[in-house]
């Protein structure tokens, strides 16, 4: 992992309660998220752009700040700066969702 994409401890901090208080909301609305995220990676490598990734959250009104937004963005980075691994996000949102213990 590149050292500029580690998270501060409060960052980290910010991170666990942003993805809690999205995972409640995943859960109590029964979203799959992962099928947008595929629809809009057409090379299908796992990633999507920054923009693709917020419209997605957007159109699912699962509304972030932009330091949410931020945080997620260096946290789930893929490897061009402009992408987010959405593979690697889901993974960890279904821990928070209560899809995976």
């Amino acid at each position: 992992m590149d050292p500029k994409n580690i998270l501060s401890q409060a960052e980290e901090s910010d991170l666990q309660l942003l993805m809690t208080r999205i995972g409640t909301d995943v859960k109590h609305r029964r979203l799959l998220i992962k099928p947008f995220f595929q629809d809009k990676d057409k090379s299908m490598s796992g990633f999507v752009t920054n923009t693709r990734f917020r419209s997605i959250f957007d159109n699912q009104k699962l509304w972030i700040t932009d330091k949410e937004f931020y945080l997620i963005n260096k946290r789930f980075q893929a490897g061009a700066a402009n992408e987010i691994n959405y593979v690697e996000f889901d993974y960890v949102m279904r821990h928070f969702s209560g899809d995976r213990e």
